[in-house]
């Protein structure tokens, strides 16, 4: 098991991976499918609680006191699709992440081993983060650390990577 810092990746020797996020308190995990441009093909690519199944990308909600889990079986992700994008917001309406340490466990699907972790260092004012990437270079498939915060939630998130996102 690899400690993963801000920026760094790993080749995956599995193809289907999990990638749990937690938290001390709950979170809202979702994944993007993105293309080559780094958007999504249409709000379809967008994978949370609502939507949880996408092309070779699925959610599952934690158990009580379990983080969200994004699912990724690289062999049946489209050959467009370039990375998917694993994000948290927070639950809580007003909620930053300033003293949250939440972490990424990036493990194999099938057999549970954990290939590494990641908690995004120092946060503040973010509502939401990038956590974790999986994506495919030069036909292998890779995880990278990401721990990109977003001031505006989620929906800042889903908008920079073109999910149409309607207010109330």
């Amino acid at each position: 098991m690899t400690a993963m810092t801000p920026g760094s990746n790993l080749p995956l020797s599995v193809a289907r991976v999990a990638v749990d996020v937690t938290a001390p308190v709950r979170l809202d995990v979702s994944g993007l499918l993105l293309t080559a441009n780094g958007k999504v093909r249409s709000d379809d690519d967008f994978v949370f609680y609502n939507q949880p199944t996408g092309p070779g990308v699925t959610h599952r909600a934690g158990a009580a006191g379990a983080g969200d889990t994004i699912t990724v079986d690289t062999a049946a992700v489209p050959a467009d699709i370039e990375k998917i994008v694993v994000t948290a917001s927070l639950d809580a309406p007003g909620a930053t992440f300033a003293g949250t340490e939440p972490t990424a466990t990036v493990r194999g699907a099938d057999d549970g081993a954990v290939i590494a972790t990641f908690t995004p260092p120092r946060l503040g004012n973010e509502t939401a983060l990038v956590t974790v990437e999986v994506y495919r270079r030069n036909g292998a498939w890779k995880v990278r650390a990401v721990g990109q915060g977003y001031a505006n939630g989620l929906a800042g998130i889903a908008t920079d990577f073109g999910v149409t996102v309607e207010e109330p």
